[in-house]
């Protein structure tokens, strides 16, 4: 697994119009090559270089894969846990015993952390007991979770940017308005499935890995770590990855709201029925201020990660009251998340054997427990 941990680079720097149309066409077009890139942008690839180059510096531009691990026979669960005050690092150690993790994260004013996993479908009994020893420990105070859809990644658009006065803007009763007559249709990756199947070989997943750690790669740079020919990775991809569905698209992060005191917030919606949902959700496809979303399983419920700046998230909290009060949503909450406790990994690629996921139940408690006990022999 290939590990990363993401902190606060955000400078005080003036996003342009420019860049919000770079990132926009990053998420709409193949980021590899860059020269049909700029022509789709209508600008010079000197240009687009120095663009992008730009917002890796100065907003913490990353490019990586978001994948559909339905079809490589992962299953999305989201974890919740609660320490007592002081074992907050404990914690993210425990959730981060069982390999499958994906993303760990810590959240602000509490002593709470939220955790993504993927995990090999048939094993979910043993994922389940292993939360469940987790809340057995003494440091932690409370673990829930849910089963949940891939999540669907939303990349920044020029939606809400006025090219005039290039600053964001943030029309609040307009969506408020557009809620209310979405028609449009769920995307694939917001509908529960009638299956998990694994499609993949050794060879997607070791692509389908490259790519999480940076979208951008080139072929023959894949080729070159896995010893193989460029024609090779080029017709897994086309073959096996794209036209099996393995990857969803590009996920781009980058700090848009940099110098606007953004947060990063995980909010839980419920809805009194699914045609609720399904309008709420549609309406947040191409909203700048969302990271992700999914659906969790056999509810009514949406969870989505949401980057805003701070006197915007009190204006969206005060249009979500307006939801509550004439009844379309009947309830939400959300965390904080601390930008800088925050750590994601890869597919856990070096437990792919023979065509298949090995997951070992009885490893993963050895680790909770040798985490535990570690932590209560220092203390």
């Amino acid at each position: 697994m290939q590990v990363t941990k993401l902190g606060k680079k955000e400078k005080e720097t003036n996003l342009k119009s420019v860049d919000v149309k770079v990132l926009e066409g990053l998420g709409l077009y193949d980021p590899r090559n860059k020269t049909k890139l700029a022509a789709q942008l209508n600008m010079s690839r000197e240009t687009l270089s120095y663009r992008i180059k730009c917002l890796r510096s100065h907003f913490s531009l990353y490019l990586q894969a978001n994948l559909y691990h339905t079809n490589i026979g992962l299953r999305k669960a989201m974890a919740f846990a609660e320490s007592k005050p002081g074992y907050e690092e404990l914690l993210v150690q425990c959730l981060k015993s069982n390999d499958y993790w994906l993303y760990v994260s810590q959240c602000i004013g509490a002593s709470k952390c939220l955790a993504t996993y993927g995990i090999p479908a048939g094993k979910e009994p043993e994922f389940e007991g292993f939360l469940a020893k987790l809340g057995e420990s003494e440091q932690v105070s409370d673990v829930s979770f849910f089963w949940s859809t891939c999540i669907h990644n939303v990349n920044a658009t020029t939606t809400w940017f006025d090219k005039t006065s290039e600053k964001w803007m943030f029309p609040w009763d307009s969506w408020l308005k557009e809620i209310s007559t979405s028609n449009r249709e769920l995307p694939y990756t917001l509908k529960e499935p009638e299956g998990y199947f694994q499609k993949a070989d050794w060879v997607d997943i070791m692509i389908l890995k490259e790519l999480e750690k940076n979208y951008a790669i080139t072929f023959e740079a894949i080729a070159k770590q896995l010893n193989t020919s460029k024609q090779r990775i080029k017709y897994h991809f086309k073959n096996h990855i794209v036209k099996k569905r393995m990857l969803e698209g590009p996920q781009i992060l980058a700090a848009h709201y940099s110098g606007l005191s953004p947060e990063t917030c995980f909010f839980i919606f419920t809805f009194k029925s699914f045609k609720d949902f399904s309008r709420f959700a549609t309406s947040l496809l191409n909203k700048p201020f969302v990271r992700a979303m999914g659906k969790v399983y056999h509810k009514d419920q949406l969870f989505a990660r949401l980057y805003l700046p701070r006197q915007e998230l009190r204006n969206f909290i005060e249009a979500l009251s307006k939801l509550v009060r004439t009844r379309f949503i009947e309830t939400y909450q959300y965390v904080i998340e601390d930008p800088a406790k925050v750590e994601r990994q890869t597919i856990s690629y070096e437990f792919f054997k023979d065509g298949n996921w090995r997951y070992d139940h009885q490893k993963h408690l050895e680790k909770l427990q040798s985490a535990i006990e570690e932590s209560v022999i220092l203390s």
